[in-house]
């Protein structure tokens, strides 16, 4: 069943085929407390792994999916597995199997453009845990692991003890990266909460609608990210140690934490949404206030002009020499009169 299903993995590769693929990387890290050595290879094939040290294999880009395909004979990893890992929409979660331990996640990119807010960008991250090996597939090239890259390299005493010591510490760097996400979108409806109190317009009601749309992606990649550590905690998977059973209800509380995140930002954003919106009803208001004083006091005046633009023969005011003096002394009084009673109510 197993060579079926890795035939109809690679005779499915015409159809992912995706010019927009990142090229595909592959970096090779193999430490220990004495060592650290870390290159790019051509192939999986070509990672030496060694049983006395740490050995992360981070790929990079989905491009050649050949690459990744070959972790199916040199790792004997199931054919599922790497499907999933190709196929960039799968949920997160987390599977036990024989010897190794699958888990995808999603990570986000998220970039402001001169006060603008923008769309998250999210990519799927693949992990496989294995007795002393960690595989990892990115799909996209970023930057967030270089930090421990660093620490790994120059460090000898911050070295991970394990690989599932590595394992954990990956999935912190990620979940540090959505607590900064969160720093930034917090920063965000400050600013705009700011603005909104100097004047209120389309452009930041945009904004929010944005904002909100980010919280609605977050949650639903949040929720089972939560669940997922929350079954890693319980130790029920091969290559999970139970002494690290308190790191993960940490993650999980990390989890828990920015849900909350989550609601209250979407609250404040829902609050700010709706104040701006009374904001340009009420100037809506004003000037329909405005047009309609005014044309109050025009209506007393066209009813007038109009009775006195009337073309029959007997009308008497018209033969007389004060007439139009007389009109436009009751024009301008009628205005005045109507002015003032309007300022009087602060209507206008």
């Amino acid at each position: 069943m197993s060579d079926v299903l890795e035939k109809n993995l690679k005779d499915d590769l015409k159809l992912w085929q995706d010019e927009g693929q990142e090229k595909t990387i592959i970096r090779f890290t193999h430490f220990n407390k004495n060592k650290y050595e870390s290159e790019i290879i051509d192939s999986v094939k070509d990672a030496e792994i060694s049983d006395d040290e740490i050995n992360w294999i981070y790929i990079t880009g989905l491009n050649d999916k050949h690459k990744i395909i070959e972790l199916i004979e040199t790792f004997d990893i199931h054919p599922l597995v790497v499907e999933d890992m190709l196929s960039v929409d799968e949920r997160t979660k987390v599977e036990s199997y024989k010897d190794y331990v699958f888990m995808i996640m999603d990570t986000v990119k998220y970039q402001r453009n001169k006060h603008k807010v923008n769309k998250l960008d999210f990519s799927q991250m693949s992990f496989i845990l294995k007795d002393n090996v960690l595989i990892t597939v990115d799909e996209i090239r970023s930057h967030q692991f270089n930090p421990i890259q660093q620490r790994l390299k120059y460090i000898k005493e911050s070295r991970f003890h394990t690989v599932e010591g590595l394992f954990l510490g990956l999935i912190d760097q990620v979940v540090d990266n959505y607590y900064k996400l969160f720093e930034i979108i917090g920063n965000d409806i400050n600013e705009i909460e700011e603005e909104i109190i100097k004047e209120a317009d389309r452009e930041l009601l945009s904004d929010l609608y944005t904002i909100k749309r980010n919280l609605i992606y977050l949650r639903k990649t949040l929720w089972p990210l939560r669940n997922v550590i929350s079954d890693l905690s319980k130790t029920n998977f091969y290559v999970i140690d139970e002494s690290t059973s308190l790191f993960y209800r940490d993650l999980y509380d990390h989890t828990i934490q920015m849900i909350e995140f989550i609601e209250v930002y979407r609250d404040m954003t829902d609050s700010l949404i709706a104040t701006i919106d009374t904001e340009i009803a009420n100037k809506s208001n004003d000037v329909m206030k405005i047009l309609t004083v005014w044309s109050t006091i025009f209506l007393p005046i066209t009813f007038i002009t109009g009775v006195y633009g009337m073309n029959f023969h007997y009308m008497p005011e018209l033969y007389q020499k004060w007439s139009y003096p007389l009109f436009w002394i009751m024009i301008i009084l009628i205005v005045v009169l109507m002015v003032k009673f309007f300022k009087k109510k602060d209507w206008i």
